[in-house]
């Protein structure tokens, strides 16, 4: 499974969060993006967001939430706080999309969350 880096600004520190595209090519398709769960990463994934996709013709993109996977990790003093998933919904997801050039009022993303992932897909849902 091949991933790329993206960086965004984050907690007033610059990270690199891993991501992988699937069938970006289907252009005119929706775009399905994937949260892990809590102790999750895009490799935790395996192959379901690829098999997801092709069966709905659509495409997505997997990502590791800085802390995770080969994203930036956490510093050791860095405490996360009871708001980390309104932080990963209101300010990861958005830096995300932004430094991916995903303009989420015209592509209209459908997230698609387990355990934590689905909280921070209802997160950022109801703001949006």
């Amino acid at each position: 499974m091949n991933s790329a880096f993206v960086s965004v600004d984050w907690a007033g520190r610059p990270v690199r969060i891993e991501h992988r595209w699937i069938a970006p090519e289907r252009t005119s398709a929706p775009l399905v993006v994937f949260l892990h769960e809590g102790l999750g990463s895009l490799a935790m994934w395996k192959d379901f967001p690829q098999r997801v996709c092709d069966s709905a013709r659509v495409r997505g993109l997997v990502y590791s939430r800085p802390g995770y996977g080969r994203s930036t990790p956490r510093q050791a003093e860095q405490a996360w706080g009871l708001d980390f998933m309104h932080r990963q919904a209101h300010e990861v997801l958005p830096a995300l999309f932004e430094a991916l050039g995903i303009d989420a009022a015209r592509d209209k993303p459908w997230l698609f969350g387990h355990s934590d992932g689905g909280s921070i897909a209802l997160l950022y849902a109801a703001r949006s």
